[in-house]
């Protein structure tokens, strides 16, 4: 693992921690609740809080086929999809697609003292701004870096320089196998694509 995959998978558990903290039922990319597709007699929701929750999909399997209108239910707890094959008037499905959205996929709503953030949230703010900074000083520190040279060099590349040079080094003089061929990599990852703005 270089430092880029080991960074993108810290960040990847960072999000997943915070989604965890501030509103575990949130999953990007799906609604809480809305149709996404309708045809006479067949009709395919994707919930939020559907996703990676067995025990509801069993439940509304369950629930949902003991009524007189449904021919068929699939819950799917991997996509958050529930697919309602029905008979009868559309006004019941829409009555009974309100009642889940509701009482089964409704968000909570945060108290009034909830609407200061959390520690946790404060916490998370902070290492945003921090990120935002410190990427703001190598963007500065690149560009002052490339106005002096004339564009000859930039950040990057004076990295990967420095690295290809110490990695060398310590192939070459000190034998030290381990540690100078890492460097190549690390100064070869630099110049396939780490940039600054």
């Amino acid at each position: 693992m270089n430092y880029m995959s080991g960074m993108m998978l810290g960040m990847a558990f960072g999000q997943g921690v915070r989604r965890m903290f501030c509103g575990g039922a949130q999953k990007s990319g799906v609604p809480t609740f809305k149709l996404a597709r309708a045809i006479p007699g067949r009709r395919r929701y994707y919930a939020k809080t559907l996703m990676g929750n067995e025990a509801l999909a069993a439940t509304l399997e369950k629930s949902l086929a003991k009524l007189d209108c449904i021919d068929e239910v699939k819950a799917n707890p991997v996509s958050g999809s529930l697919l309602l094959v029905y008979h009868g008037d559309e006004a019941t499905i829409d009555a009974i697609a309100a009642r889940l959205e509701s009482r089964v996929f409704s968000v909570p709503k945060r108290s009034a003292n909830a609407d200061a953030p959390t520690p946790f949230e404060e916490a998370a703010d902070g290492l945003a701004a921090f990120g935002k900074h410190i990427h703001g000083t190598f963007s500065a520190i690149n560009r002052h870096m490339k106005l002096a040279t004339g564009g000859w060099f930039d950040l990057p590349s004076l990295l990967s320089l420095v690295f290809t040079v110490r990695g060398l080094q310590k192939i070459l003089l000190t034998k030290q196998l381990p540690t100078g061929p890492q460097l190549l990599w690390w100064a070869f990852s630099i110049l396939r694509g780490w940039r600054f703005a």
